[in-house]
């Protein structure tokens, strides 16, 4: 009778040990989730922007015609990136909508542009929003 009733309660015991690690491992996968969305503070320039998103496969563009300082597009032409001078008119109009091309985002600065028809990644839109300089 005595070896039942130890049983039982190192049984009880492990139970609640292994609901306690698997509470701790739901509060980690929690963290890791909204760690997601961290804050990034970089170099004020479209490479350091584009190492940030993850972005690869650089090639140039004509920013000059559309009155940025410097442009790149990324990941085979899917996203264009865009550096402005955060005072000048033409990216205040932007910001409002109203400028030459249309942005996904923007920040102190710097747009985000996608392809007409194709839905902008919200994962790099978001951490785009989230990037401080």
């Amino acid at each position: 009778m005595m070896k039942k009733v130890l049983i039982l309660t190192i049984a009880v015991i492990f139970s609640i040990a292994l609901v306690a690690c698997g509470s701790d491992q739901a509060a980690e996968e929690e963290t890791a989730d909204t760690t997601d969305t961290e804050v990034v503070k970089i170099e004020q320039n479209i490479d350091a922007v584009a190492e940030a998103l993850g972005l690869s496969g650089k090639s140039e563009t004509y920013y000059e015609m559309i009155g940025a300082k410097d442009g790149a597009e990324y990941n085979d032409g899917s996203i264009e990136l865009y550096q402005y001078d955060p005072e000048s008119q033409d990216y205040k109009d932007i910001e409002k909508g109203e400028g030459a091309i249309e942005a996904a985002a923007c920040n102190n600065g710097f747009i985000i542009v996608v392809p007409d028809g194709t839905d902008p990644d919200k994962k790099i839109i978001d951490a785009f929003k989230n990037l401080q300089f």
